[in-house]
Order: structure tokens, then sequence, then C-alpha cells
């Protein structure tokens, strides 16, 4: 039976992990610190820093009239120094986090950063890579002040441009282009929110038309590895085909190069995680058919044993590649990784060594064919069956129904007496006739017991013994050994107990019997002492 994952599970999934690495990305992406408390006590009011933090504070309130008189104006802008203002604050937003700690809190400014006729806020990088600065001037007067440069001004509608979506953010209502989390507008966010719910639709609709179109051509093919497959692959598919559709998307968004190449990467993400989801959904129906493969040439056993092996061995070995992969698509530097571990490869091996040991064990159990799932064993004093032989652990269930794991390098190294592999069942057992019993008598239980042992259809003939082996304490024992051709325990036990009636009716009707534990004590009595003479 195959089962499928609902639509609004798998996208809900996707969703709870885009919030989760959305809380995680602002961490890393970071916003831009303008509260008070980062200014120090020495601050300056005639400092950049100070001019920096008052063109924030005024941007923030939308009193733009007295934010523009921050910025050094030419004169055939004057006209336009609120929108330059208004436009400057978005591009810092957006490609800026300004460290108001990091700008000089005094008058003069920093005369140490090489910069001898301004300090610099940071760098933009253009759409060429070209890295531009942003930069304040120093402006002489009573008091002197510090600006934002004609240069830099100068760039502002370039920057504003680079942007993308420049119409909207000019018609759509001012409360929405506050600034959110990560620096995104928020309406940036309510079309991130608007396109969860579009990514679900086009995903369904894509799967819907590809299944269709399939399903035609599947349907007229022979074998139905193509209809499995096409059934199994369709949760993969609609998790690809929605990280396919998120990257035009992300360009109608416009969102800043930051966010945007996190969430770019987010999708590539997405699209990696689909494509390991496919492949373990074919690593489990590839097992599935081996396992029935071998169930109708007759060995089931065998299949039960390796086959679920090499899987986990499949799946563990593609999910180190994909959390490798999915590292690489997040900048962390996978291939130093690798390295770091070649080069403590010595103390790994030392620490992982019970983990390497149960794994190498694993191995040796299955390419020596020690047992099969289903066998019933006996390793040292622990005896159960088989029921799972996993990477780590072998699963044994005892007779009391308890489940015994034990590590496959113990395994590898133990003594394991196999009863799953023998032939035939042995019958031993001893019983002991009482010493009133004669040689005669002996000599015709003997042979009935024999008698009775080679008549029975399941006996092997080659080996039937029964002999007086020792006189005992208390009764003469014969010994009794013979095997029966069955390999099933349950069967073994019947036989069994058939024949034991049946020697106790044998040494009945013989006129012997069982000999229980017993010891003879002989008394003597001392005579009696002779009377004592009689006086005359």
């Amino acid at each position: 039976m195959v089962r499928h994952i609902p639509a609004f599970r798998w996208m809900t999934a996707a969703a709870g992990a885009l919030v989760v690495l959305v809380a995680s990305a602002q961490a890393q992406l970071g916003s831009a610190p303008r509260s008070p408390s980062d200014t120090a006590p020495q601050m300056s009011p005639a400092s950049p820093r100070a001019a920096v933090q008052q063109f924030l504070r005024l941007a923030d309130a939308g009193d733009w009239e007295a934010a523009a008189t921050a910025l050094a104006v030419p004169s055939s802008e004057s006209e336009r120094q609120q929108v330059l203002a208004r436009r400057l604050k978005q591009v810092l937003d957006q490609r800026l986090a300004i460290d108001l700690a990091a700008l000089s809190p005094l008058a003069s400014g920093d005369t140490l950063d090489g910069d001898l006729n301004g300090d610099r806020l940071g760098v933009i990088v253009s759409a060429s890579g070209r890295e531009e600065s942003v930069r304040l001037v120093r402006v002489q007067g009573t008091p002197s002040r510090w600006l934002f440069s004609q240069a830099t001004v100068a760039r502002v509608d370039v920057w504003f441009a680079a942007l993308g979506a420049p119409w909207v953010r000019e018609r759509v209502p001012r409360a929405l282009l506050g600034d959110g989390p990560l620096n995104l507008y928020w309406w940036q966010w309510i079309g991130i929110g608007l396109g969860i719910p579009l990514l679900v639709l086009i995903a369904w609709g894509l799967g819907a038309l590809l299944r269709n179109l399939l399903g035609r051509i599947a349907r007229r093919t022979v074998t139905d590895w193509d209809d499995v497959l096409l059934v199994n692959l369709r949760g993969p598919f609609r998790l690809w085909a929605a990280a396919l559709a998120g990257t035009p998307l992300l360009s109608l968004l416009e969102l800043n190069p930051r966010v945007n190449g996190f969430f770019a990467a987010l999708l590539r993400g997405l699209a990696l995680i689909a494509l390991f989801w496919g492949l373990l959904r074919v690593i489990r129906i590839v097992q599935t058919r081996l396992q029935n493969a071998a169930w109708e040439t007759g060995h089931g056993a065998q299949a039960r044993t390796l086959v679920p092996l090499l899987g986990n061995f499949l799946r563990v070995t593609l999910a180190i590649i994909a959390l490798l992969v999915a590292l690489a698509q997040f900048g962390y530097p996978v291939g130093t990784l690798l390295a770091g571990l070649g080069i403590g490869g010595i103390a790994v091996a030392l620490a992982a060594q019970k983990t390497v040991e149960h794994l190498f064990g694993s191995v040796s159990l299955a390419a020596d064919n020690a047992f099969r799932v289903g066998d019933w064993v006996r390793v040292g004093t622990t005896e159960g069956e088989v029921q799972r032989i996993g990477l780590r652990s072998t699963s044994l269930r005892t007779i009391d129904r308890t489940v015994i794991r034990v590590p496959n390098g113990r395994l590898a190294d133990d003594r394991i007496e196999t009863f799953g592999e023998r032939d035939r069942i042995l019958l031993r057992t001893d019983l002991d006739v009482t010493y009133d019993t004669t040689p005669e008598q002996l000599e015709r239980i003997r042979d009935a017991i024999e008698a009775a042992l080679r008549a029975h259809p399941k006996i092997w003939t080659e080996t039937v013994r029964v002999h007086v082996v020792a006189f005992t304490d208390s009764a003469v024992r014969l010994n009794v050994v013979a095997w029966f051709q069955t390999t099933e325990w349950n069967e073994f036990l019947r036989i069994r107990h058939e024949m034991y009636l049946q020697f106790m009716r044998i040494i009945r009707d013989l006129g012997s019997s069982f000999a229980f534990p017993s010891r003879t004590v002989y008394h003597v009595s001392p005579p009696d002492p002779a009377p004592p003479p009689v006086d005359g």
C-alpha cells in the first residue's frame, strides 16, 4: 500500500522551515543598530556620529524637511531635497547595516582612516560590482557641521533605482514603506506572505499536469515500475516545482541583495531537499522490489537481512551528502570542514572507535551470513529470535518476549549458535529404571525403544542409539540418542512428547518401572547380652 503525503502537510513543513530559517537569518543578516545607547557620552554634537544619528531619527519620524538639511544638495537639486533625503534613507536601510559606534564621536572626525576630507559611512556595491563610498564631509561654519557629501547625494538616484520596483515604493501607502524585520519593507513581507499560497497553487498545478502527461505514458508500458515511481515521486516533484517557481517571484519582490541572497539559497536548498527526497523514495522502491523478488525465488530470509542493511547504508550516505550540500548552499566552508576532519582524523577515529567497530561488525555479519532475520540464535547467555539487523546493533526477541539489542561489534567476535541452519533436531535423554529389572528385561526394553524410534516417519535412521551407560546410586541408566528430520521446533516438541509417552508405556508393559533417588539403610542390632548367672 502506497501512502501519500497531502500537499498541505509538506507545504506546511516547508513554510515552518522557512520561518525557522528566516528567524535565524535575522541574526546573521543583522539590522542597523541605531539606539542612542550605542553613542558614547563624550560624543560631540558636531561629530559625524551625531550627524548620522540625527538624520536617522528625523527620517524615522517622517520629518523629511528637517532630515534634508543633513544632505549637501547642489543648488540645481534644491527642489528635490526631501525626495533625495527619503531615497537616501531607503538606500541606507536596504544596502547598509549602519554601525553608529564605528563612526567618530569627535567634531574633527576620524583623521586616521586615510580620508582627509571626510568620513566614510560605508560602501555600496553597484550593479557592475564597483564599490562606491557613502561619505560625510565637514562644512565649516559656526558651528561646523557634517553633511552627506555632494558626490554621495549625486549617486542617491542611481542607488535607489538599483533597489528595484521604484514604482511600487512610489505608490504604496506610507505605512507599508516602514522598515520591517531583516530591513524589508512591510509591502515586501506582504508579498512574501501572498507568495507562499501562490507557490502551493503553482506546485499543485504543475504536479497535476505532469502526473496527467506521464500517467498516459506509464499506462502504455508493460511494467509497473513507472507507475510506482510516478506515485512516489509526486511529493518531491511538487517541492521542486515550488522552489523553481520561487525564483521569479523573488525577482518581482525586488528584495535587498542580502535578504534576496538568503532566500535564493533557501530556494536552492528546497530544490536539493526535493532531489534527495526523491532519491530516498527510489531507494525505498528498489528495496521493496528486491525483497519481493527474493521471496518469489525462495531467498526471502536472506533478503530480509541483506536488503534492509544495504538500504540503511545508502540512506546514511545520502544523508551525509545532503548535509554537506546544504551547508555549502548557505556559505559554510565545506572544503575547510572536510580538510579539518582529515587533519583531526586520528582524534575522530579514537572518539568513534566503538561506532566504527559496530559498523564494520554489521558488514562482517552480512558478509559471513552468520544468521538471518527470523533465525533463533544463542550468543553467550543470550538466546532469542533475530528481529532486526541494524547498522549498530542486532535486536533479539527472547522467549520472554523482551527485546535485547546486542552491539554488532560484540556479535562479530562472539560465539554464535544459529538454530535456524540445522537440518535436523536431536532427541537425547536418559531413562533410569530400577535395580530389580533383570538383564533380560533390559534387553527387551532397549530393543522396544529402538524399534519405536525407527518406526517414526520423521526419524533419521542412520543413527539411533539406545544403550545402558551407567549404574547410578539408585538406577540402571539407559541413554537414548536419535535425530528427527524436522527444523520446526514446535513439530519437534510434539514428536518428543509422543516418544516420551511411548517410552513410559514400553517400560510399564515390560514389567519395569522408573527409578527415583532412594537409599537403603541396613540396621544391624547387636545380640542380646547373656543373662547373668543365677546363684545357687
